[in-house]
């Protein structure tokens, strides 16, 4: 199949004789059938560019995963690889993004053929000790698939650092590792770091394996609840930005649905993105949300939301098995990613030049419940449609009414108060 796409006997003995070259036919196929004729030579090219660079790293091709792709990416900002296409080096944003799906549309081929094991519950460690915790994480906490691995990260170079002995475990060693960890990695978020820490901890903890008195020294990042005002629009902002979608268009009927359920519902990008088409029950008008710490919830249905959505199902939705009701518009079809989703909102900000204080699907969140506060809503009542656990969390939304504060707040003594 690729000399459907090259006419150079040397590039094509090139591609075939490299670590990838026994997939990149088969690839190149995929391609032609999901319809990414146009761009197919880039993401060969891509391919190629993984298996060149995998092979340098002691990686086999069965071993990729997202996290060899997360690497894979990291290292196209200093690429000097000189067997692969020209035009696919170099450290420039928009050609890193280029090739980053490429490499994840050649992983799920792999996948697809059996080549590549399937994407676990739960990523795959060497460490038995870094295992154990995921389980637990999984199935004791109940924390997401992404969550974890976000805590993954962390938790590796702890043991890189300090070990993975934890009767080793010092109060020293882990203020240490989190204070170097933090100047290389995170100065703007040290409390991702800190929280991965003290989860850890705890398991080898619940586990016997560590005092309980370590969760105590990992330091904690200073920090005032309630402190920030939630960012978010006003009502006729966020009609703006949902009359700016195209219903002519399948992008357009896309657009309009998941900003509805954004500012309608006030759900978070993962929600939307893990919406099923059998979450919507469409005889009694409400929609299930599967959120945090899989709490399932069961939201009722507005009729502009239901409308949208069966709009785009009926006129827009690409067809495919894939039981995930916002898929890519181009092939190949893929359910959308959380951060996709957001995209939509930063996108429609875009259209109408909105300067908004913060861009993504969660300023529509805080926008929902300003006006809910705003036309007399409780805080309990915010907090069910919203679906907090704690009411503290829902509490910061209560400095949003500056009207209603001042009303409350004393005035300032306009005559000179005598010194004690």
């Amino acid at each position: 199949m690729l000399d459907d796409y090259l006419s150079s006997p040397w590039r094509l003995l090139q591609l075939r004789s490299g670590p990838s070259g026994p997939f990149l036919d088969g690839f190149a196929a995929a391609l032609f059938s999901d319809g990414r004729r146009i761009n197919a030579m880039r993401y060969i090219n891509t391919a190629a560019h993984v298996g060149v660079w995998a092979r340098r790293h002691g990686i086999a091709i069965a071993d990729v995963d997202e996290t060899v792709i997360e690497r894979f990416e990291r290292h196209l900002a200093q690429c000097r690889c000189v067997d692969v296409a020209a035009g696919w080096r170099g450290g420039r944003k928009r050609v890193r993004k280029r090739v980053r799906v490429g490499a994840l549309m050649f992983l799920d081929f792999l996948r697809r053929e059996g080549v590549a094991r399937q994407m676990p519950s739960c990523p795959i460690h060497s460490s038995a000790l870094v295992a154990g915790y995921c389980s637990w994480l999984r199935n004791q906490r109940g924390v997401v698939a992404r969550t974890i691995q976000s805590y993954m990260g962390t938790i590796r170079d702890l043991i890189a650092a300090v070990g993975d002995d934890p009767a080793l475990y010092s109060a020293s060693a882990l203020r240490s590792f989190i204070l170097t960890w933090v100047r290389l990695h995170a100065p703007h978020s040290p409390g991702k770091a800190t929280s991965a820490l003290r989860s850890f901890l705890l398991f080898l903890v619940a586990q016997g394996r560590c005092s309980a008195d370590l969760v105590g020294a990992v330091p904690r990042i200073p920090g005032w609840r309630l402190a920030k005002l939630p960012p978010y629009l006003s009502v006729d902002t966020v009609e703006k930005l949902i009359n700016s979608c195209d219903e002519s268009t399948r992008y357009g009927l896309r657009d309009r649905a998941i900003l509805l359920l954004f500012a309608r519902l006030g759900l978070r990008n993962a929600d939307v993105a893990g919406l099923r088409l059998g979450d919507v029950d469409w005889k009694t008008g409400r929609i299930r949300v599967i959120g945090k710490g899989r709490r399932e919830t069961w939201l009722p249905l507005s009729q502009d939301v239901g409308d949208a959505i069966l709009a785009y199902l009926e006129r827009a939705r690409p067809p495919t098995k894939i039981d995930h009701v916002f898929v890519t518009t181009q092939a190949p079809i893929r359910p959308m990613l959380a951060w996709g989703t957001g995209e939509r909102v930063k996108a429609a900000m875009k259209r109408v030049s909105i300067d908004a204080p913060s861009h993504g699907g969660h300023i529509l969140r805080h926008s929902l419940a300003s006006r809910m506060l705003r036309e007399g809503a409780t805080l309990d009542s915010i907090g069910a449609v919203l679906r907090h656990r704690h009411v503290d969390t829902t509490a910061i939304y209560a400095k949003i009414d500056i009207g209603l504060l001042r009303q409350i707040a004393q005035p300032w003594p306009m005559k000179e108060v005598p010194s004690c």
